[in-house]
């Protein structure tokens, strides 16, 4: 190609490029040609950073889409009211007219057009051939990843939408109608399995911040399982499943087997370990669990741990620690959903925050409605963020897009359905991760017995699954497109909200009414006595007896509960399963009658 790239671009496309001379302006600054982009590996390295670069524009993707993928049976936004952006977003209640929206789209797309840049040059480029042909594929590999991980956000969104795998060029027709999702899939799926072999494994390339080759096939599962999976559909606005729905199970079934298989990747034994090793910005090169995380920069780029995570003081900013608001909540209902033994409970949700402006710095007990997904913590985080950087926002976290237990609990969950019922693969796999969560003192009950329990019916082991990656990936961000996948959004909802109601009502025996804690000789850390049950008599507020204080939970709940639980997912009707977004009311605008919202039922 002789045409001139431009690599930082102003405005993307598909209906809302205001001017095609602006997109292909040659006398850009920022603008390279091709002899400076792809004649040379740094300059296409720095082509291929430029679309994981811009993906962290904006808090897109640690923080904006944040609010799209809440409101499930696990990971929630409490709030009062809709707002006309985020909390809209989380609720189902969006317009065209909601902030963001267009913003999602259009970067979302910037992305696509970046990578289909390198996608159309480094095949014509030099460095396709020559000694430095092993870095082209490579770097081919990564854009085509990123593309397709792109469109499958894109798709979660919208459902249909307008499908460009060819850079722009002057002259090209900027209004393309929408594609149907199931093409889409096919031919990305298709694509990524092309690109497999170019892209190396994370024991290669040292690092969870690149493509590498476990990414592009467990990403591959992961669509695959989408595609095979229930969405609602354009026009028809019917719940179903792709037409070759079958043979991508078997798809997803090859790829996370390959995975395992390879030795490549391997669960880190200590589930806490995982988020501390990545509050200490540090990269676990020893089991490499987490295969793809997006890479972002202390101090300028990343709200992980301040936007979602553990709530620490803002007004005034928690001095050791830095402030953090914690937009995300978790219903009390995912903590007692958990075995009590399960040792990822008290990692993903804590019965306590740092949230109390009289005791700053010191743990505070959290009410039943605003505890927080609990794996990002800046009291985690190391060097720590308190002192001269408590006012920061960006903590430059790293957020993990794929770790290997997912991997582990797709191919269970894929045997399962194949075979018709769970294999003795699948349940071997369903107990590595549960083996993990508990001590190996109790594997006989927790994970044999268990796992034995579970196994009896193709039904049964698929709950276990649906149960077992909220347990595993809550706080993760991956539970609204599972319920979705598995047409389990409405019904999730509904659980979760009478499960409150019976906490709320007293029907939950395991919940007590009061919690009784007290400081431990630190002066900061807080012993809670009965998280799991309850105490007989002297359940007032304040009550003391052997050192230890009482907070009166069941007020909290019945303060507060009938609001909180209102407002979670409030626009959602089951009858519709309107999971979906408008598009905005820009881009409907400047597509000249080509695009519609067709998915909104």
């Amino acid at each position: 190609m002789k045409t001139n790239i431009k690599l930082v671009l102003l405005v993307l496309t598909l209906g809302t490029i205001v001017s095609c001379n602006d997109f292909l302006q040659p006398s850009s600054n920022s603008t390279f040609t091709e002899a400076t982009s792809f004649k040379n590996v740094d300059f296409a390295t720095k082509s291929v950073d430029a679309i994981t670069n811009n993906m962290l524009n904006f808090s897109l993707w640690d923080y904006i889409l944040l609010f799209t993928k809440c409101d499930n049976d696990i990971e929630c936004m409490l709030t009062t009211s809709d707002d006309g952006g985020k909390s809209s977003l989380a609720h189902y209640s969006a317009t065209p007219g909601t902030t963001y929206l267009k913003e999602i789209w259009n970067l979302t797309y910037k992305n696509i057009e970046l990578a289909n840049i390198v996608i159309d040059n480094l095949p014509n480029s030099p460095l396709w051939t020559n000694e430095y042909s092993k870095d082209a594929h490579r770097l081919y590999g990564e854009a085509v990843t990123l593309r397709a991980m792109n469109y499958n956000e894109l798709i979660s969104l919208w459902g249909d939408v307008p499908f460009k795998t060819k850079s722009t060029q002057a002259g090209d027709n900027f209004n393309l109608p929408k594609t149907d999702r199931d093409s889409i899939y096919e031919y990305l799926i298709k694509d990524l399995a092309s690109v497999e072999d170019y892209v190396p494994w994370m024991t290669e390339t040292k690092t969870a911040e690149r493509v590498n080759k476990g990414f592009v096939k467990g990403l591959r599962a992961r669509m695959a399982l989408a595609y095979a999976g229930y969405s609602l559909r354009n026009k028809t606005f019917e719940t179903k499943r792709g037409r070759y729905w079958q043979e991508y199970y078997k798809i997803a079934n090859v790829e996370c087997k390959e995975i395992m298989e390879s030795g490549k990747h391997r669960l880190n034994p200590s589930f806490i370990s995982i988020f501390k090793g990545l509050a200490a910005y540090s990269q676990d090169l020893t089991y490499n669990e987490d295969i793809f995380e997006l890479p972002f920069g202390r101090l300028y780029s990343g709200k992980v741990g301040y936007s979602i995570g553990m709530q620490f003081c803002v007004t005034p900013a928690d001095p050791k620690y830095g402030r953090a608001t914690g937009e995300m909540r978790v219903p009390l209902t995912y903590y007692y959903s958990f075995d009590r033994k399960d040792t990822r409970r008290e990692v993903s949700a804590e019965l306590y925050n740092y949230n109390n402006a009289l005791s700053l710095s010191k743990q505070s007990l959290a009410s039943g409605y605003t505890m927080s997904p609990t794996k990002w913590r800046k009291s985690w985080i190391t060097p720590s963020l308190g002192g001269d950087f408590k006012n920061v926002y960006f903590t430059g976290v790293n957020f993990p897009i794929m770790r290997y237990s997912d991997i582990i609990l797709m191919f269970a969950e894929t045997e399962n359905e194949i075979n018709n019922g769970p294999t003795v693969a699948a349940k071997e796999a369903l107990s590595q991760v549960r083996q993990r969560a508990f001590i190996s003192d109790i594997w006989a009950s927790k994970v044999n017995q268990y796992v034995d329990s579970v196994s009896t019916s193709k039904d049964g082991f698929f709950n276990a699954i649906v149960n077992e990656r909220g347990w595993e990936f809550g706080g993760e961000m991956l539970r609204k497109q599972d319920l979705i996948r598995w047409n389990l959004l409405g019904s999730k909802i509904a659980e979760m909200k009478e499960e409150w109601r019976r906490i709320v009502e007293n029907e939950r025996q395991d919940v007590p009414w009061s919690i009784f804690y007290k400081y431990k000789e630190d002066g900061e850390t807080l012993e809670i006595l009965n998280p799991d049950y309850r105490i007989p008599g002297n359940n007032q507020p304040g009550y003391q007896s052997a050192g230890w204080f009482a907070s009166w939970m069941k007020m909290s709940l019945d303060t507060y509960s009938g609001k909180v639980v209102e407002q979670i997912a409030h626009g959602y009707d089951p009858a519709k399963n309107n999971y979906l977004y408008p598009i905005a009311t820009d881009i409907i605008t400047t597509s000249n009658g080509v695009l519609s919202n067709d998915q909104i039922p």
